[in-house]
């Protein structure tokens, strides 16, 4: 598929050009799937992400044969099952005595924030709270619409895949130092983060699996499908809450992220 040529000139400048597209798109033969992955550093980050949601919303309206895709970032708030509560809650109450050494002054000094427990015991559905700051409300707020569309979109029979992506060492992860650090020293809490190329075949899987299925299997709530096939990385199953690790993990992972 080429796209078109805009006033004369190839391709299409995507915060300028959804009508244009819109209208291509739905004169294609064959089945649609509209995949949302788009970034960009900043405020552009919502800006291209209401205009793929924009794009996506008329080509909905002008189609009955349009699939969605989107990969939800593991760094965000989620619902989640009570299988992963028990196991965070396990590894919490049975952790080694020297980290419980550690890990009590830490905690007083902290006020609270650092390595706390990680839910409210038989809580169902726990809440895993790994928002990063560093990554700042624009990249929050873009994976939040995102997130809302898949969902309303499935709840109108839309084929939907939205996967829960693992913690990656992507460009704009890594071009960040203090986030870059903490993916460094993430394996000393239990969480593994990805290579690229390993998060892109996964991912690539998931989506062919989802549109081959209608989506995969509908539950009874939101947060049930959002969790379905997560690909977490562990932060879901960690000895801690992964906001009051995130700063140690940095510390630890300081030297590997420079080397």
């Amino acid at each position: 598929m080429v796209a078109p040529a805009v006033d004369g000139d190839p391709g299409a400048d995507l915060l300028a050009d959804v009508p244009a597209l819109a209208d291509w798109l739905a004169a294609q033969p064959g089945t649609l799937v509209i995949g949302n992955y788009v970034y960009a550093d900043g405020a552009t980050n919502v800006r291209v992400s209401v205009a793929v949601d924009e794009l996506s919303r008329r080509l909905l309206a002008a189609r009955d044969d349009v699939a969605l895709g989107f990969l939800a970032t593991p760094t965000d708030v989620f619902a989640v099952p009570r299988d992963a509560v028990a196991e965070a809650t396990r590894r919490y109450e049975t952790r080694s005595r020297p980290a419980k050494l550690v890990g009590r002054p830490l905690r007083a000094v902290s006020g609270g924030r650092l390595l706390r427990r990680p839910y409210v015991a038989d809580s169902e559905p726990g809440l895993n709270d790994a928002l990063v700051p560093q990554q700042g409300p624009n990249y929050a707020l873009a994976k939040r619409l995102q997130r809302w569309r898949a969902t309303v979109a499935r709840h109108e029979g839309v084929t939907v895949s939205m996967n829960v992506a693992p913690p990656t060492r992507t460009r704009s992860v890594v071009k960040n130092r203090a986030l870059a650090a903490a993916y460094a020293g993430a394996h000393r809490f239990g969480v593994e983060v990805f290579d690229p190329a390993t998060s892109n075949t996964l991912m690539a899987a998931l989506l062919v699996h989802d549109l081959h299925t209608g989506g995969g299997p509908r539950h009874d709530h939101p947060w049930q499908d959002e969790a379905y096939a997560a690909v977490h990385g562990g932060l879901w199953r960690a000895t801690f809450a992964p906001r009051s690790a995130l700063g140690l993990a940095a510390l630890l992972g300081l030297g590997a992220a420079r080397g």
